[in-house]
């Protein structure tokens, strides 16, 4: 078999959409004649732990756990939360107003902190993993960001290998992410960032992303070759007794972290009416928020009784019991942040929704790739994030019984196998 090292600082037992991509990917390598080690750092700082995903690690698949130092320590005690906090990078500074601590710590984060926090595991890692090249001599690399710091481990390995071929993959965008306005980054940050951005990419043999918008975007930046391969749903978790048939209760249901940049005031604006006009909704209606979110959005359903009273947040679910959600749900809730990156972002979660059969109610742009696969396939809407009257409208067709149910063909083709087939096409280029 090929060998492929894949560089990644999300693993198991880490949780959350971030872990999912490259760990579906290792497991079905080996059925496509490349053999995966994976490369994690070996004491991390993950927001969250989901040892559920540790059951989709293949038999056999070789793991190198590295060290890592991150300044979460340093933050935590500058701002005066305790040892044990999680600290979520997309949750940080909602939930109130930000003391002069909170805002050095940022300005610090958004420009001296370069790519990312995670910046000090390259060097070590680099030296490391150069021996272990000697040794293994695989064919190609992976490097998978964010945080995009493990791009520039690749970097260091390309230059001392320069016959292995080396794939960058860019879950999400890097030196136009939008979450740098939160950092304070500076004009001379931010060209850091799209510096390092080009090198890495001009240095790759190929570059791999998650959309066909963002694709473009790279591809303008690069005369590397840059393609996309989407994220995607496993079979196997949806495999046993799972069923589509939807539930006596009318439940809308969100999966996933909720931030002030992606609060959808127009979709709470929308239920609250329907509750007001619609005294059979009223009394079905169920609103779940799965995950992690902001107080923000606490404050907002303030404004929304009706919303407020009929919705019940669970906090972080393993994923194993997020698939039991889609399963009890009515409409399955997509939320992009309202932001110049919207439309190309095309979350993962969004594929195993697709899976599941459900209809799903996207906030997202209309001319977005996330509106575009809903409207190819019908299985559901996709409203501007201020639309209110087009949501409200799609809520009632979902809710009358207006929108079918997914279709097996559709789903299959974003299914794991056949995406990892479509990267050992990749590979073996």
């Amino acid at each position: 078999m090929k060998k492929v090292l894949i560089i990644t600082y999300y693993w198991p037992p880490c949780g959350g959409g971030g872990v999912q991509r490259w760990l579906k990917f290792t497991k079905y390598l080996p059925e496509n004649g490349w053999k995966p080690i994976v490369v994690a750092p070996k004491n991390p700082e993950y927001p969250v732990i989901d040892k559920s995903l540790e059951d989709d690690i293949a038999d056999g698949t070789w793991i190198i756990k590295l060290p890592i130092w991150e300044p979460y320590g340093l933050f935590k005690k500058l701002t005066g939360r305790r040892k044990e906090e999680k600290v979520n990078t997309g949750l940080l500074f909602d939930e109130k107003k930000q003391s002069f601590a909170e805002k050095a710590s940022l300005w610090l984060r958004g420009n001296l902190l370069i790519p990312d926090p995670r910046v000090f595991w390259v060097r070590p890692s680099a030296k490391r993993l150069a021996k272990i090249c000697k040794e293994i001599e695989p064919d190609a690399i992976v490097t998978t960001g964010p945080p995009h710091s493990v791009h520039l481990i690749g970097l260091k390995l390309k230059k001392q290998f320069p016959e292995i071929k080396w794939i960058s993959d860019f879950r999400d965008p890097w030196a136009d992410i939008d979450y740098l306005d939160t950092f304070y980054a500076s004009g001379f940050a931010r060209k850091v960032q799209a510096r390092l951005e080009k090198k890495v990419m001009d240095n790759s043999n190929t570059v791999l992303t998650v959309s066909p918008t963002w694709a473009k975007e790279l591809q303008a930046k690069t005369n590397t070759p840059v393609t996309f391969i989407t994220n995607g749903f496993d079979h196997d978790d949806f495999a046993g007794d799972f069923s589509s048939k939807p539930t006596q209760d009318f439940i809308l249901s969100h999966i996933g972290i909720i931030t002030s940049y992606r609060n959808p005031l127009a979709l709470w604006q929308a239920i609250e009416e329907l509750c007001v006009e619609n005294k059979n909704f009223r009394e079905k209606l169920k609103v779940q928020i799965i995950g992690t979110f902001d107080a923000g959005l606490k404050r907002s359903l303030e404004s929304f009784p009706n919303v407020k009273d009929k919705t019940v947040a669970t906090g972080y679910l393993p994923h194993n019991q997020v698939i039991k959600k889609y399963e009890e749900s009515s409409c399955l809730l997509l939320l992009l942040n309202n932001s110049k990156n919207a439309q190309g972002h095309i979350p993962g979660k969004f594929f195993e929704y697709i899976a599941s059969g459900k209809p799903v109610l996207a906030m997202a742009p209309e001319n977005s790739d996330v509106a575009g696969i809903i409207q190819e396939n019908k299985i559901g809407f996709a409203c501007d994030f201020e639309d209110k009257d087009k949501v409200k409208k799609a809520i009632l067709d979902i809710f009358i019984d207006k929108v079918k149910a997914t279709e097996t063909k559709t789903a299959e083709q974003y299914s794991r196998k056949n995406l990892t087939a479509k990267l050992t096409e990749l590979l073996g280029k």
